[in-house]
C-alpha cells in the first residue's frame, strides 16, 4: 500500500535509475522508476560531501512501507546509524537522490512538455 494514498498527486514526476543507481537501489525500485517531488533536480548540501550535489527529492508519500524500510536498512548498513534516527532524519529533511544515479526523469504533467 502506498503511504500517501489518501493524498495522491494529480501530476506525478519520476526519475529513472541508471546502471549505477540500479546497483545501489534496484532492490527498492525493481523497475528503476523512483517517485520524485519534481522532475527538475535541485542542489543539496549532503553530509560528508564538501560540494553541493545536484539531486532529486524522493516523494516519500508514494513509497510503500517496504520501500521506505529498505531505504532505512541501506543507510543503516552503510553508516551504522540507528534506524530510528535515520527514519526521523528522512521524514524531517527528505530523501535526496543524486543525479549521478539517474539516467533521466519524466512527468505526466503536460505543462512541462509544452514550449
Amino acid at each position: 500500500m502506498i503511504r500517501g494514498e489518501s493524498m495522491a498527486r494529480k501530476f506525478k514526476h519520476w526519475a529513472y535509475l541508471n546502471e549505477e543507481g540500479k546497483k545501489l537501489y534496484g532492490e527498492i525500485y525493481p523497475d528503476g522508476e523512483v517517485p520524485v517531488l519534481s522532475m527538475i533536480p535541485g542542489w543539496q548540501k549532503l553530509e560528508g560531501i564538501s560540494e553541493p550535489q545536484q539531486c532529486y527529492m524522493v516523494y516519500l508519500d508514494e513509497l510503500t512501507d517496504e520501500q521506505f524500510e529498505k531505504t532505512v536498512d541501506i543507510f543503516h548498513q552503510k553508516f551504522g546509524v540507528p534506524k530510528d534516527i535515520i527514519r526521523k532524519e528522512i521524514r524531517e529533511i527528505g530523501l535526496p537522490l543524486r543525479v549521478k544515479y539517474v539516467s533521466g526523469a519524466g512527468t505526466n504533467h503536460p505543462g512541462f512538455l509544452l514550449p
